[in-house]
């Protein structure tokens, strides 16, 4: 038989990235390659004792010096100086573990090398109990070049006219940011600024560049839109560019102070919710000041490109506030999206006392009446973007709960493994944004389990834009064998489409959360349910404190063991109940 039920077991002390076809995937074998660039050991499960007298910081750069850059064989490189090679990214203790965790990545000179992120977790006494990542080899004995000679201003120029090239003229970016960081390259680390943008209009996308710091040559590219469905086809969920009207945050009046508003959401359900009034014009305007920086919603108007150009030249106009001249609010998509923002920050501040979506206090900006009939969602690295959709497909997005979970979770993710969107750590990356999203809705029963259910097909009932209880019942199409999204290790996409299979291949540990939580048998494997509030725990401690940014399926296995384990321990010698759960879950869909 092709699938087997694979024997529970914890981790050894190493593990190999990745499998690919060679010739057919070409995003994922690129992470491949950059995964075998990067040296093992990936994970390591058990504890390594600290020597006494230790501080926890001088504690983790001690394992690391001994046991992660300690080469193996005399092929490796001279161990390095570990203070030197691996920066502090964060770090934080945990109260109710009793345990300590921190996030690195490795460095030369102070430039970051991307995707070298390790995480490593000390218990009350400094020992190391595990930690995740991988290593450059060869890094101690490294003649890599740090000073760039491209200014960070002709790379964002060369970023710009790439991007537009793309999708057309941008007026104004929603943000964009620059870096120097060295990118794996064929065996070499070359030194690239690495170029983010955000963009609405023409066409929204959150845009990713590596720019030679020498040549100015672009060295790989990816726009990293998180949207809630996969673009497959020509054409399909695509956005239109004459249908949206650029969005930017502006500066709330003077004068204004806080008031209680209501409006009806696309269900025609009424919501109270906070909003502030304009002292001076009595004017209202949709923005929560309770929460963190704010809640703050605008809506794009759905206005064609020349409309926008023309106000934009004549009135200096940048975007549209959503208003109202009394108390009461009668954009349903627009309530819909400020009310469900509110439930997603309440959400994670409540069960993890975390202050928005940096843990910092981020505003959340939202942003509705995007494109003309946009069939989609989508996170562009600053804000949340929703459709109206066509009314067939889908209507309007800002409505599903789930999927605003899922769109604003990719920000908590962006803020903390940062999972690379392509390959395996792209389908953790979406596959997380679709278990947290389903969590914070908070349903019962099958209606937990599927993303998008309330805005999906209005017309056929009990259907859903994913199913993580039975991915396999949902059809994709020719992507994969069966036509349909996999819900086994073995069924994997292994295509270039979709960044790799990011959301097709999310499908798999959606599997996996569902059977953590709810039980099952899957392909002869029987798993113990453990329930939404110890599953939730679990998958949102893997994402903070285990997984790395280039972590694969089988980190993803070993983190949430390794959350499981920490949260419930081992009783006499043997797995909780919970590590069970988790260890059984992955078993059934071949994940090792």
């Amino acid at each position: 038989m092709k699938k087997k039920a694979i024997p529970v077991f914890l981790a050894a002390s190493f593990a190999i990235s990745g499998l690919a076809v060679p010739g057919k995937n070409v995003l994922a074998n690129e992470q491949v390659k950059m995964n075998q660039e990067l040296q093992t050991p990936s994970y390591i499960i058990g504890s390594w004792d600290a020597p006494e007298g230790l501080s926890k910081k001088e504690a983790m750069y001690s394992f690391l010096q001994s046991k992660v850059l300690q080469p193996k064989s005399k092929s490796l490189s001279t161990v390095g100086d570990a203070k030197e090679q691996f920066k502090i990214v964060s770090q934080k203790a945990d109260s109710k573990t009793k345990t300590y965790h921190f996030r690195t990545v490795e460095q030369i000179d102070g430039v970051p090398i991307y995707g070298s992120e390790q995480t490593i977790a000390l218990d009350k006494d400094n020992n190391v109990t595990a930690y995740f990542g991988k290593v450059t080899p060869n890094l101690a004995k490294s003649t890599v070049t740090t000073e760039a000679e491209l200014t960070k201003e002709k790379a964002l120029e060369i970023a710009k006219s790439n991007i537009e090239k793309e999708i057309g003229e941008v007026k104004e970016y929603d943000g964009i940011e620059s870096e120097l960081v060295l990118y794996p390259n064929n065996g070499n680390l070359q030194l690239t600024y690495l170029i983010k943008a955000s963009t609405s209009i023409p066409a929204p996308g959150y845009w990713h560049y590596f720019v030679d710091a020498a040549t100015g040559d672009v060295v790989k590219s990816f726009n990293k839109i998180h949207e809630a469905s996969p673009v497959l086809e020509s054409g399909e969920n695509s956005f239109s560019s004459s249908g949206a009207e650029k969005v930017s945050p502006k500066a709330l009046p003077a004068e204004s102070e806080p008031v209680t508003a209501r409006g009806m959401d696309i269900f025609g359900d009424l919501h109270s919710f906070q909003a502030v009034k304009d002292t001076t014009t009595g004017e209202r305007y949709l923005f929560d000041g309770t929460r963190a920086d704010g809640v703050h919603t605008f809506e794009a108007g759905r206005m064609p490109e020349f409309g926008f150009i023309l106000l934009s030249g004549l009135l200096g106009f940048t975007g549209f506030e959503v208003k109202s001249n009394s108390n009461f609010f009668y954009d349903p998509a627009a309530v819909s999206a400020h009310t469900n923002a509110g439930k997603v920050y309440d959400y994670y501040q409540e069960n993890f006392d975390r202050n928005s979506l940096d843990n910092e206090g981020m505003k959340l900006i939202s942003t509705v009446h995007i494109g003309d009939k946009w069939n989609n969602a989508a996170w562009n690295g600053k804000q949340m973007l929703y459709g109206d959709g066509d009314g067939q497909r889908m209507i309007s997005l800002s409505g599903s709960l789930d999927v605003i979970g899922h769109e604003m979770t990719h920000g908590v993710i962006t803020n903390t493994a940062d999972l690379v969107y392509e390959g395996e750590s792209g389908a953790i990356n979406e596959s997380i944004a679709d278990i947290m999203g389903a969590f914070i809705e908070n349903k019962t029963g099958e209606d937990l389990w599927l993303l998008g259910e309330d805005v999906w097909t209005p017309n056929t009932p009990g259907d859903g834009l994913r199913s993580m209880s039975d991915p396999a019942s949902v059809y994709l199409g020719g992507y994969t064998e069966s036509g349909y999204y996999p819900d086994h290790y073995d069924d994997r996409y292994l295509g270039d489409l979709d960044n790799g299979g990011v959301h097709i291949n999310s499908s798999i540990n959606n599997k996996a959360a569902h059977l953590i939580t709810a039980g099952g048998t899957h392909y002869g494997v029987t798993v113990t349910g453990i329930g939404k509030d110890k599953a939730e725990k679990i998958f949102y401690r893997a994402l903070t404190l285990y997984l790395t940014a280039s972590s694969d399926f089988s980190h993803m296995r070993e983190a949430a063991i390794q959350s499981a384990r920490d949260l419930y321990p081992d009783k006499n010698g043997e797995p909780s109940a919970e590590v069970q759960a988790v260890m059984a879950a992955y078993d059934a869909v071949g994940i090792q």
